[in-house]
Parts: C-alpha cells; sequence; structure tokens
C-alpha cells in the first residue's frame, strides 16, 4: 500500500487544527460560496428549501442531514469530502512540503512513509525514556524523606 495514494485525501488536508465537523462544514460553505460569488438565496434555491433554513445550517444553528449535505455539495458543484477538510493549516511549509510529497512517486511516497513511521517511533521511544527517568527520580527523592 502506497504511503499516499492519489485516490486518498492527501496528508495536507489530515493535518489540522482541531475543530468539529459541523465548525469546519460552516466555515467551508461560507468559504466556498464567497469564493463562487453566490448567495445563499440561490444554493436554498438548487436544494429546494428556504433561504433561512440554509443560513441556520451555514450557521451551525441547526444540523443538516447526510442527504441535505449532499443537495448542498450538488448545488455548490463540490465533494462532499470537501465541505469537511478543515482550512486550518497554521505550518504553510509543512503544507508546502507536503504537497511535494504527494507528487512523489508511489516508491517515494512509501520511503518518506517508512522514514515518518521511523522519526515518530524514536520520538515515543525518548518520551517514555523521559518518563521513566523522572519517575525513578522521583522515586529516590522519595526515599531520601
Amino acid at each position: 500500500m502506497c504511503f499516499l495514494n492519489k485516490k486518498e485525501v492527501p496528508l495536507v488536508k489530515i493535518i489540522v487544527e482541531m475543530s468539529t465537523a459541523k465548525e469546519i462544514l460552516s466555515e467551508n460553505l461560507k468559504l466556498i460560496r464567497k469564493q463562487k460569488n453566490i448567495s445563499q438565496q440561490f444554493i436554498a434555491e438548487r436544494c429546494d428549501m428556504l433561504a433561512s433554513t440554509y443560513n441556520r445550517i451555514e450557521n451551525m444553528k441547526v444540523s443538516p442531514s447526510i442527504d441535505t449535505i449532499e443537495k448542498i455539495a450538488l448545488a455548490i458543484e463540490v465533494p462532499i469530502a470537501e465541505l469537511f477538510q478543515s482550512q486550518n493549516i497554521s505550518d504553510k511549509s509543512l503544507v508546502q512540503k507536503l504537497e511535494k510529497i504527494n507528487n512523489l512517486s508511489e516508491y517515494n511516497q512509501n520511503v518518506v512513509g517508512i522514514l515518518l513511521d521511523s522519526i515518530i517511533e524514536k520520538d515515543k521511544l525518548e518520551q517514555d525514556k523521559d518518563q521513566k527517568m523522572k519517575s525513578r527520580l522521583e522515586e529516590l527523592d522519595s526515599l531520601r524523606k
């Protein structure tokens, strides 16, 4: 299996600040609507709903059903997945690197994946070692008292 298959969600979209699905949906609906220069009324009409209902969805006053989300995605001509992809990526240089990784060959993507897994495992081991050392020092300290 390839580290970053072109059919999967790119890593760029995965590394995000934590937000609820409702918040991400709301932010993306507003962003996409503004980028496409379309009104809430236009979307509501294409979804066969009242503009006030669409407004409540966009402003997180109600939670839309999957069917409603699908209608909205069709109305604004974007894949449903795009409505739930966070735009809050804090480190832009990381984003650029991840985009470059996404364009590598499958082999090189796998190599990057292995390297990242190795670094993450090394860091975890170092943190565990530090925690054990701290615990031992506290134990020794308590014996002195």
